[in-house]
């Protein structure tokens, strides 16, 4: 009996680099919540949203010097499905690299960490904070 490993998290490009082997993709929205308490209540009486915020981070087989990954622009990110056809499909317009760290690991392979900023940066209304991908 063999087995075939194959990643299922799928592939990521950003802008016009395709990032190869991905081994992890998060994608991420948070609301800032706010909570209000009143009087003796331990639980908020209401949370509501505030500024929210939306990031794409991924460790993948990519590695170059970081002035040439971040390089100020704004980028639209095509996430695919893997091997096996699983993982997160689709494309979240307008992010921007904010943070990029190389590193070797115990069983020799170099990886990259990539994170991205998702912005409303030249978006309609309709589109604004991204379009959340789809699980395939």
């Amino acid at each position: 009996m063999s087995f075939q490993y194959q990643f299922s998290v799928g592939s990521i490009r950003v802008g016009d680099n395709d990032l190869g082997v991905v081994t992890e993709i998060n994608v991420t929205y948070d609301g800032d919540p706010q909570s209000f308490y009143g009087g003796d209540y331990r639980l908020p009486l209401a949370v509501e949203l505030g500024n929210r915020n939306g990031e794409i981070t991924s460790t993948t087989s990519r590695f170059d010097s970081a002035d040439t990954v971040m390089d100020n622009r704004y980028l639209d990110v095509v996430l695919g499905a893997g091997k096996n056809s699983g993982g997160l499909t689709g494309t979240i317009n307008n992010c921007k690299i904010t943070n990029y760290s190389v590193k070797s690991t115990q069983n020799g392979f170099v990886m990259s960490d990539l994170r991205l900023a998702i912005t409303s940066q030249d978006a309609d209304d309709a589109t604004k904070g991204g379009t959340w991908p789809s699980w395939t």
